[in-house]
């Protein structure tokens, strides 16, 4: 964790009350959550999706999903800890659950009572890694002369020393990284034909108001080249396009566990009971449905930081945008976002980019006529709120470039030696992240690679 229990739930009620003193006349809702009592706890679970977590322990407490308390997502191809508040749920009945997640690779511990606490999405401060690498590898980019005289590069793997690495880790702590979405937000690197479908191809079609189109999308799912479904899901997933979106009888052929295919159920459910995409979306858990339009958005938000990088590199340019921090007399920070007028007074670590959405400022240089070629060209819509929540967007603003703290490694098992440069074959990475940053972006940039590389390296 990043801070001990005690002390992380201390600070966010501390948090929780100066911002509930600043609102009360605004937000009725705090008022009502006042005579509440919840049980504080720990969630550990292992390969877990968040979703089908919070579906295992609200039927473990017979509760609600509401009732269940979390600050953000955890990945689900890790080992994860999280705070969770439970409402109105006394610690016995906590403790019994696990009873029924037995099993599931999901585990609630450290237990405490809390009064007029509940944990809720935008708590989270941050977030801890570590991170084992092993069979580590240096490449290594040589060249060689065709017959006609031509270069070729060709790359091969040679063992990875201290040296190299200490210098990859000082790299990145003294510079930081390009703070992209990672693939568990975006989708999987790499072309559709490879892939199949990503959660910004779902995204996309929602905020076209397209509905049916993306519960097809949904339907249709990732490549089984890098996703290997039960036959249960495989034949669903059939019979969804052979009979030409019959939803009574797709539902028929889902898997027994309720556990898998948990959103593509729902909207099976809600096109039975409806008839009607929009409505059969609406039967998908919000913050679900809400993550297919925020993929959209990081997906454009990637593609804007990677052409603002090729263009002007590390430097604020004039038109930029960036983000100047003031703290309020109740100890609350605001962000406000100025113009960059005079480029050298600028950090880059001050440079944001808008996430595209209403009521936003984009950038006066050429990445705001950008924004606007890729929106145009996807056929979206984002400069006014539109009336259906499933087709509208909030933007916000993001760093640039990001640097983690704490950042640091230690060998995790015994090293061969070259030299005085011993090799390193596998290595445990920490570090510290603020909330909605990527480690798997952190290590990308530590590696020098990009998600999609095909791998075609030739041992030494």
């Amino acid at each position: 964790f990043l801070i001990s229990a005690n002390k992380a739930l201390s600070s966010l009620q501390k948090k929780r009350k100066r911002k509930n003193d600043y609102d009360a006349d605004a937000n009725s809702s705090n008022k009502a959550d006042e005579s509440i009592t919840a049980t504080f706890c720990v969630l550990r679970k292992e390969q877990v999706e968040h979703q089908a977590a919070v579906q295992h322990i609200a039927r473990a407490l017979k509760c609600n999903q509401q009732d269940i308390g979390l600050a953000g997502i955890k990945d689900m191809q890790a080992i994860t800890y999280q705070f969770c508040t439970l409402r109105s749920i006394n610690i016995q009945r906590a403790e019994r659950a696990n009873h029924a997640l037995t099993g599931k690779r999901i585990e609630l511990s450290r237990f405490e009572e809390v009064y007029d606490f509940l944990l809720n999405r935008g708590n989270l401060i941050g977030n801890r890694f570590e991170v084992v690498l092993r069979n580590l590898k240096r490449i290594e980019r040589m060249t060689s002369k065709t017959e006609n005289g031509a270069t070729v590069w060709k790359e091969r793997t040679i063992p990875c020393v201290a040296s190299h690495l200490d210098a990859m880790v000082k790299r990145v702590r003294e510079f930081g990284f390009v703070n992209f979405y990672g693939e568990q937000r975006v989708g999987d690197a790499g072309h559709s034909s490879r892939v199949g479908v990503r959660s910004y191809d779902v995204g996309r079609a929602m905020l076209r108001q397209n509905f049916a189109q993306a519960i097809d999308l949904i339907m249709t799912g990732r490549s089984y080249g890098i996703y290997h479904p039960g036959d249960d899901e495989v034949k669903a997933r059939e019979i969804w396009k052979t009979s030409g979106g019959n939803a009574k009888a797709t539902l028929h052929a889902f898997p027994k566990s309720s556990s898998t295919m948990v959103r593509e159920r729902d909207l099976m459910k809600g096109l039975v009971r409806y008839g009607d995409p929009l409505e059969a979306i609406q039967c998908v858990p919000r913050n679900v449905r809400m993550f297919w339009i925020h993929s959209y958005q990081s997906y454009v938000w990637n593609i804007v930081a990677t052409e603002r990088i090729k263009l002007w590199g590390l430097h604020a340019k004039i038109g930029d945008l960036y983000e100047v921090s003031s703290f309020e007399q109740d100890g609350t920070k605001s962000d406000n976002i100025n113009v960059v007028e005079e480029p050298d007074a600028v950090s880059i670590y001050q440079v944001v980019l808008p996430l595209p959405g209403y009521n936003m400022k984009y950038p006066s240089n050429e990445i705001g006529a950008l924004y606007n070629k890729i929106l145009e060209n996807d056929g979206v819509n984002l400069n006014e709120k539109c009336n259906i929540h499933e087709a509208t967007a909030k933007g916000s603003y993001r760093k640039l470039i990001q640097k983690a703290s704490n950042l640091k490694w230690e060998k995790v098992c015994e090293c061969t030696s070259e030299g005085e440069d011993p090799v390193i074959d596998a290595v445990q990475l920490s570090f510290e992240l603020e909330s909605g940053c990527y480690a798997t972006m952190l290590l990308r940039e530590l590696m020098l690679t990009t998600m999609a590389r095909e791998g075609k390296i030739s041992a030494p």
